[in-house]
């Protein structure tokens, strides 16, 4: 709803037996999207449309840790739940780092 138009890229997934199969199936996942800013979002940050467009990108980076880590559901990473952290191998003051990240 905020670009238009739009493009995106998703990969083909399935759950089976509560583990996430890439490559089969009937569902997809968005991990990379893309598109021209709606004028009203435009508006809504105080930019004049008529005057200026804006191109938006990214990849789900949440979407990626899902894969890796076998997480089903999406709205849990916003939840704040800490027994959720624990039980994925998260600290709560871990800091990133990118060796970290590429383990």
């Amino acid at each position: 709803p905020f670009t238009e138009p739009s493009a995106e890229v998703d990969i083909q997934c399935s759950w089976v037996d509560g583990q996430l199969r890439i490559g089969e199936g009937d569902g997809w996942m968005e991990v990379l999207g893309s598109g021209m800013m709606h004028p009203k979002v435009l508006q809504a940050g105080g930019i004049d449309p008529d005057k200026w467009q804006g191109f938006a990108f990214g990849m789900g980076i949440d979407r990626i840790a899902m894969l890796k880590y076998g997480i089903p559901d999406l709205r849990a990473f916003f939840d704040s739940d800490l027994r959720w952290l624990r039980h994925y191998g998260f600290g709560a003051l871990d800091v990133p780092t990118l060796h970290g990240g590429l383990s």
